[in-house]
């Protein structure tokens, strides 16, 4: 096996997992170079065939040498590579008119192959094809500059890709145009350089796919974040009363029992006495010491709190976290000389319930317990008669 037949080998591995890599990306990331990657590919790829023709096990060519045809589709890869560079340049990079500049490859490179057709009865066509792919060439080089200039990551992994294609193309169609004979060797070294910028810019697809993908997990974190802040209260990090409408809507509720108003007895006590950031550590506090298994905690807003229970054993669970209050205040502010406690209104909660409604019956059984003497849970069946219960439940 010789190394003309290695390195056809080479490129036609390497275009096909360029190509397939490109197309496999553009679900993902909907970037429209992609798709101009994909066209670019497959023009080479047809040229390196026209001009390396396949051969058979027996030794018979397929076909032989199609020099205008390898040309016309070497045209054809050059047009696309302008918008390729144009939208593969990051969108935030400035390029101005050199973005613009580099559209104009589609229509030269386009013109360059239908005068690769046209030269095989009017020569002076060949000199246009050499002509539009210089002026291609200049384009590209300019554009490349540009984007590099102005700090593109993307425009740095080309230039190490299609630095080598450049210099050959300035070289042989400046040859072309001067001697009208071909540069010896163009076939080969155009062929080394493809593999070189098919290499590169699969590795800087990859590259710009992974960066692409870190901004928007970043975003969507972003966005999460932000979600996550309108739903919980920032001082003590539980629900809010949108996050709580938010779980009543969206939890199922088969297994929810009842719910808890629950109020700090006394709380404008501490903060007179002890100011507002103490009274910020006894919410803290309170909110810690609520959050026990098979419920869910919310801040209503200044000492009142709200806890949905689930389980058949709802009462006791519900006494259960009122009576943790004292113990989390007392081991989140040690420093308060007493201890903390506070009083909670209880209500069952049958799945056609509102939340509206059932926090209006937990609110009477709150307001119950304050007249009772605070520190203590009650719930409507122990201060209603059992008549108006069935009425308001």
């Amino acid at each position: 096996m010789d190394v003309e037949s290695v390195t056809f080998g080479a490129f036609l591995g390497i275009a096909g997992v360029f190509g397939l890599t490109a197309a496999a990306i553009y679900p993902l990331v909907q970037r429209s170079y992609l798709l101009w990657g994909v066209a670019r590919a497959i023009f080479f790829t047809c040229m390196v065939i026209a001009l390396f023709p396949i051969e058979l096990s027996n030794g018979e060519p397929v076909a032989g040498t199609n020099l205008w045809l390898a040309e016309a589709a070497l045209a054809l890869g050059a047009a696309m590579t302008g918008p390729f560079l144009a939208n593969y340049v990051e969108p935030h990079i400035k390029l101005g008119k050199a973005r613009r500049l580099l559209y104009w490859m589609l229509p030269l490179g386009l013109f360059a192959a239908a005068a690769s057709a046209i030269g095989q009865t009017l020569p002076l066509y060949n000199q246009l094809h050499d002509l539009a792919l210089l002026a291609c060439t200049v384009l590209l080089a300019s554009g490349l500059y540009a984007a590099i200039k102005a700090g593109s990551r993307a425009a740095r992994f080309q230039l190490i890709g299609w630095g080598p294609l450049i210099l050959i193309g300035l070289v042989a169609f400046s040859y072309e145009l001067v001697t009208r004979g071909h540069l010896p060797y163009w076939p080969y070294l155009l062929l080394a350089g493809l593999v070189i910028d098919f290499v590169v810019s699969a590795t800087g697809i990859v590259d710009g796919f992974v960066i692409i993908q870190k901004e928007r997990d970043r975003a969507m974190a972003d966005m999460k974040a932000a979600e996550l802040m309108t739903v919980t209260d920032p001082l003590t990090e539980i629900a809010n009363r949108r996050g709580l409408d938010q779980h009543f809507e969206n939890a199922d509720r088969s297994n929810l029992s009842g719910l808890a108003l629950i109020d700090c007895d006394h709380f404008k006590r501490i903060n007179d006495q002890f100011g507002h950031e103490t009274g910020d550590r006894v919410l803290v506090g309170i909110a810690q010491g609520l959050k026990i298994d098979h419920t869910f905690v919310a801040r209503l807003g200044g000492e009142e709190f709200v806890v949905l229970i689930y389980g058949d054993d709802w009462q006791e669970r519900a006494e259960q976290a009122r009576r943790c209050i004292t113990l989390a205040v007392r081991a989140y502010v040690p420093d308060l000389p007493y201890p903390v406690t506070a009083s909670a209104g209880l209500t069952s909660v049958s799945e056609g319930d509102t939340l509206t409604c059932a926090m209006k019956r937990a609110d009477k059984a709150l307001y119950a317990a304050k007249e009772s003497g605070r520190n203590r849970s009650l719930s409507l069946t122990e201060f209603r008669p059992p008549s108006e219960i069935g009425e308001v439940a």
